[in-house]
């Protein structure tokens, strides 16, 4: 398990067997170098094109990555005992030998029925119907289809935390 900590963050546990697919998380989820100069050109923008705009900070993240089922159920549970939950899962649904990412996120939902569960998968044989029964509630699950776009996941990230 790899963790890294950050003050005020979005806590997100991820759970991959690839240990590639866990780096590309890692690196969408780090700050870019050129955080000052985006900021600044965000700010230029919004005062520009929108005054009333009013800017919010990019979160920081706390990332801690696994690569098994029943390690991010460990780790979910080792956090909601520590009175500090994570605010999303990300999880594969296949990662063999162990359970797959449907029955972690059932356990992970029954430990934290707030908590934003993200399906990521390469594979179509788990239709969305199926994992709305087995995790709901339907509006706190998301799936995404392999290849996926890793920026684009954690702006989505980024989103479903400030929403709720």
């Amino acid at each position: 398990m790899t963790t890294e900590n950050h003050e005020n963050s979005i806590r997100i546990l991820i759970a991959d067997d690839d240990e590639r697919i866990l780096a590309c998380y890692r690196e969408a989820f780090s700050k870019p170098e050129s955080t000052d100069y985006m900021k600044a050109l965000d700010l230029l923008s919004a005062e520009l094109f929108d005054p009333e705009t009013e800017m919010v900070d990019e979160p920081q993240f706390e990332i801690v990555s696994c690569s098994q089922g029943d390690d991010a159920i460990k780790c979910a549970t080792e956090a909601a005992r520590n009175g500090h939950p994570f605010d999303v899962v990300i999880l594969d649904v296949r990662m063999p030998p162990g359970i797959d990412g449907v029955e972690a996120g059932s356990q992970i939902r029954k430990l934290d029925p707030n908590i934003e569960i993200v399906f990521v998968t390469g594979f179509s044989d788990v239709p969305r119907e199926e994992l709305e029964r087995r995790v709901p509630p339907p509006m706190k699950l998301h799936y995404f289809n392999k290849p996926i776009s890793f920026m684009r996941l954690a702006e989505d990230v980024v989103q479903m935390v400030r929403s709720h």
